[in-house]
């Protein structure tokens, strides 16, 4: 039977975030089970937040300029499996972080360029966007739940093993598609990249506030994907409880995307961001104190605000107000700013305090939900709703 193209997507998002859905709760076990400390844990990801801002970037520039972004696409997820595979022979800190700096420069891009291709063709039409990304949050899931249920009795190193499959099927995902598409010279944003213009963009004043206040809602999770599963452990959930809280608040947040076309309609961009990072605010204050269980699966509701408002409300934004030549570039700009340095500070941040303050280190966040809503306020004031020149 021949795939769809939103078949071929799916496929691609759910390989994806079959790997996601294990490495962000339970890489951090993994490294605790190689004797790395709290300190230790919090500084590979924040060295890999950083390399991340200047790589991603580039390497969507690269795969812009060869026209041949299927291509690029094909040699990042080869390369990140066979980093996945070398850490089963690793052990100590130095040995880790030589790997997870490859990783980190062929493994984050992969996502940005998938969503620019996905959006290209749903732009002219091939596809539904929302249906074929609700396949990789659908994968997260079972990788929350499977792995979560199965840690304890299979060890730590089932980790890489899910990560290494999940990476496989990448591989396979990306043969499945191709760079030649009917129409494209009448897509825009795609393949066009120009540097002046984009070096415009990026110094745009609002480009980089509404970037920044989203960036910031997304770093807030700092703490949650560092060190939740940690936490949630000492305090004495199971594994399996512990991978049905991850995997409940996916699943509200696919509710809420694929419920989005109201929300969307209702509320612009700053809008959106302000409310997640309200809903910030209120999630990782009580996370401070943990609350008692019963209290968790709704705390875990938050996360269709902290994660999806957030992602909304940039994407609406970049749709609006920036040029669709420059829509790629806004695109890998945001998540290398989303997913790098924001995120970097907040982890290493994270990393610094859990060792001593434990689950108080939530109180970070809060404070970083309160000043991503002060930039969700300043981006309503100082935007006018249209486009920013590029």
């Amino acid at each position: 039977m021949t795939m769809s193209l939103e078949q071929r997507y799916a496929f691609a998002y759910g390989a994806i975030f079959l790997a996601m859905g294990t490495f962000l709760p339970y890489f951090p076990v993994w490294l605790e089970s190689r004797g790395l400390s709290p300190y230790e844990i919090g500084l590979l990801f924040a060295l890999s937040g950083v390399v991340r801002m200047g790589t991603m970037p580039v390497i969507a520039y690269l795969a812009d300029r060869a026209g041949a972004p299927v291509r690029v696409l094909r040699v990042l997820t080869a390369v990140t499996l066979v980093a996945n595979m070398v850490y089963l022979v690793t052990g100590s800190f130095w040995p880790i972080l030589a790997v997870l700096m490859v990783m980190t420069v062929f493994g984050p891009p992969i996502m940005p360029l998938t969503d620019a291709l996905a959006m290209r063709d749903s732009e002219a039409g091939r596809l539904v966007y929302g249906r074929a990304r609700a396949w990789g949050s659908v994968a997260f899931i079972v990788a929350n739940l499977g792995v979560g249920a199965a840690l304890g009795s299979l060890g730590p190193d089932l980790v890489i093993w899910v990560i290494v499959f999940g990476g496989a099927l990448n591989v396979a995902a990306y043969l499945l598609l191709s760079d030649t598409r009917a129409g494209d010279a009448d897509i825009s944003g795609v393949g066009r990249v120009d540097i002046a213009s984009a070096a415009r963009l990026v110094r745009s004043p609002v480009f980089l506030v509404f970037a920044f206040a989203a960036a910031s809602v997304q770093a807030t999770h700092a703490v949650y994907y560092a060190f939740g599963t940690l936490h949630w452990q000492s305090l004495g959930l199971s594994d399996s409880v512990i991978g049905a809280l991850w995997a409940w608040a996916v699943v509200v947040e696919v509710v809420l995307l694929w419920k989005a076309a109201p929300v969307v309609a209702r509320f612009g961009p700053a809008m959106l961001i302000g409310l997640a990072a309200c809903g910030g605010i209120v999630r990782w204050s009580i996370m401070a104190f943990d609350p008692p269980f019963w209290s968790l699966p709704l705390l875990q509701c938050l996360h269709a605000m902290t994660f999806a408002l957030a992602h909304l409300g940039i994407m609406q934004f970049l749709v609006r107000g920036v040029p669709p030549q420059l829509a790629s570039t806004a695109q890998s700009v945001y998540s290398a700013l989303a997913s790098g340095i924001v995120m970097a500070g907040a982890t290493y941040v994270s990393g610094r305090f859990y060792e001593d303050f434990g689950g108080l280190t939530y109180l970070a966040m809060t404070a970083l939900a309160v000043l991503a809503c002060g930039a969700a306020f300043l981006g309503h004031r100082i935007w006018n709703g249209g486009r920013i020149d590029g």
